[in-house]
C-alpha cells in the first residue's frame, strides 16, 4: 500500500507542476494577446496543447494509481476520492494526509484559476473581433451608404437623386 500512496503523491506533484506550466502559459497568451504578437500567440497556442495533453496521460496515471490504492484499501475501484484518501490515510500519518489535502487544494484552485484566465482571454478576443468587424463596416460601408451631408445652418441637405460627379473632369 505504501508504494501506490508514493506513486500517487508523485503523480498529484506532476500534475501540480503541469497545471502551474498551463496557468503560466495563459497569462503568456493573454500578453501576446494584448501586444498582438503573433508568433507568441501560436507558440502559445502550440504550448497550451502540449500542455493539456500531458495533463491527459498524468490524469489517466492518476486514475490508475488511485485505483491501485482503492485495491490496497480493499475499497471499489472508481469510488475512492482524494480526499478519502487523505482520511484514511491521516490515521496512520497526519503528514502525508494534510499533504494529499494541500495538493488537492492547489489543483483546484490552479484549475479554476486557468479556467477564468482562459475565459477572459475569449471574452478578449470576442470584443477584439467585434471591434475590428465594427472598424470593417466602418470602413467598407462608407461608400455604400449615403453620407448625411449638413448645410451651412446645419440642416440635412439631402443628395440629389441618381450619381453625382465627384469632378468636372470625370
Amino acid at each position: 500500500m505504501h508504494k501506490s500512496l508514493e506513486n500517487l503523491f508523485q503523480n498529484l506533484q506532476t500534475l501540480v507542476g503541469l497545471h502551474k506550466q498551463l496557468l503560466d502559459t495563459v497569462r503568456m497568451e493573454r500578453e501576446a494577446l494584448v501586444q498582438v504578437d503573433l508568433k507568441t500567440i501560436d507558440e502559445t497556442t502550440h504550448a497550451k496543447q502540449a500542455l493539456i495533453e500531458a495533463i491527459r496521460q498524468a490524469e489517466g496515471v492518476r486514475q490508475r494509481t488511485l485505483a491501485e490504492v482503492a485495491l490496497d484499501f480493499k475499497t471499489p475501484v472508481g469510488t475512492l476520492t482524494l480526499s478519502e484518501v487523505a482520511i484514511r490515510v491521516q490515521g496512520d500519518d497526519i503528514k502525508k494526509a494534510e499533504h494529499f489535502r494541500s495538493l488537492q487544494n492547489t489543483l483546484v484552485i490552479m484549475i479554476q484559476r486557468i479556467t477564468d484566465q482562459n475565459e477572459d482571454n475569449r471574452q478578449f478576443l470576442q470584443h477584439s473581433l467585434e471591434h475590428v468587424r465594427a472598424m470593417r463596416g466602418n470602413a467598407v460601408g462608407s461608400g455604400s451608404k449615403k453620407s448625411q451631408v449638413y448645410g451651412q445652418h446645419g440642416k440635412k441637405v439631402l443628395p440629389p437623386p441618381g450619381g453625382r460627379f465627384i469632378s468636372k473632369e470625370v
